[in-house]
């Protein structure tokens, strides 16, 4: 019988791709007051779940009283081995804290049982201590796996998520040739009630209230007719949402080449019994962390600049710990000082929370190289898809 024993911490990814390699028959998880006051051990087993690995039957989980006391460390292990001491065992070092990375290295060391460690920076790749060996994970994380082993949930049913993704693919042309222009200009002359209404019902507009930036747009939409009938979702893509469409589609038809997946359009992610949560406009998985870009067209005049990155610092505060990295992607010229250049201020703040800002210039760039993977790579990626 195999046995993988996981210390379990604030940082689940490395233990989760370490059950996905070695897929034992039986799971021993070591989990300290701290980490079950967070509901840890029940968060990792969903994950596992959700990635089509059920061990609710096949795991085992070892209280420890104290994650910094070796004494204590080594009881907890001895009462976990002796359960199975006929096993075939495999200890994770990568969790939890140093004195129990410590005490189970010295433990299994000494009854000969294999050890492995993973580095936070390539989560995927298993390295045996004791022969330097290293083994590669092939199971990619999905953005649900992922959020599920921190306690968070992805809130869209799977069927309206991919009724938005097919609407966008209709809509991919259009966004490219937005995204080309990436101007300030509302595309529906549409008052704040109009607007309210249409993102609701739909709307029929003349020809004349369009604002198209460019003809072949106009002949997308309006093919020569006076006036144009749009349903509620054709609205939101006009009204702003058509960003977001332009980065999905644009990851999604280079998302090999770049090393990314489970690109999607759209997430409600929230805590688990927390009704509060928050939309991500697109995001996808890359080196098994999560990345999310928060979109915003027009001109944003009413954002002198100071709040236009208060949502993706609120959503990265709360993944504080987690391997999440965020992005701004923005049309509004808010975010520029008189050099056309993103203000420093902005830059600081946007340091600080990790988060890439993407400007028009840059957009449009983007747009104008939609089949250019290293375009893609360099301008989203920072050039670095590893």
């Amino acid at each position: 019988m195999r046995v993988l024993l996981c210390l379990l911490s604030d940082q689940h990814v490395p233990n989760l791709l370490s059950v996905h390699h070695y897929v034992p028959d039986l799971l021993v998880l070591i989990e300290s007051e701290q980490m079950k006051s967070r509901g840890v051990a029940s968060h990792f087993l969903k994950a596992l779940k959700l990635g089509s690995l059920d061990y609710d039957g096949r795991h085992l989980i070892e209280p420890l009283t104290a994650e910094d006391n070796l004494t204590a460390v080594r009881q907890a292990l001895q009462l976990a081995y002796g359960k199975f001491p006929t096993g075939e065992w495999i200890a994770n070092l990568t969790g939890g804290t140093k004195p129990m990375s410590i005490a189970t290295y010295e433990f299994f060391k000494a009854l000969g049982g294999k050890l492995v460690y993973t580095n936070v920076a390539r989560p995927a790749r298993l390295t045996d201590v004791s022969t330097d060996q290293v083994e590669d994970c092939g199971h990619r994380l999905g953005i649900k796996e992922f959020l599920a082993g921190y306690g968070f949930e992805s809130r869209k049913a799977d069927d309206k998520l991919a009724g938005a993704e097919d609407r966008a693919r209709g809509w991919a042309e259009s966004a490219k040739l937005l995204a080309q222009h990436a101007c300030g200009q509302e595309i529906l002359a549409l008052d704040d009630q109009e607007r309210t209404k249409a993102r609701d019902k739909g709307i029929e507009l003349p020809a004349d209230r369009f604002n198209f930036p460019c003809d072949e747009l106009r002949g997308i939409w309006l093919d020569g007719k006076t006036t144009r009938r749009l349903t509620k979702y054709e609205v939101e893509f006009l009204t702003g949402g058509w960003l977001e469409v332009f980065f999905w589609d644009i990851l999604t038809r280079h998302s090999e080449a770049l090393g990314i997946w489970d690109v999607r359009l759209g997430l409600e992610v929230g805590r688990c019994g927390d009704p509060t949560g928050n939309d991500f406009d697109v995001a996808f998985m890359h080196n098994h962390g999560l990345s999310m870009i928060e979109c915003k067209s027009g001109s944003q005049d009413h954002d002198p600049g100071s709040d236009i990155l208060y949502k993706v610092e609120a959503v990265t505060r709360q993944f504080r710990a987690l391997r999440v990295r965020s992005y701004l992607a923005t049309t509004g010229a808010n975010v520029l000082d008189k050099k056309n250049k993103v203000k420093e201020s902005l830059l600081t703040r946007a340091n600080i929370y990790q988060c890439r800002i993407l400007v028009r210039d840059q957009i449009r760039e983007l747009a104008l190289g939609t089949n250019d993977t290293e375009t893609v790579r360099e301008l989203v990626l920072g050039g670095n898809a590893s």
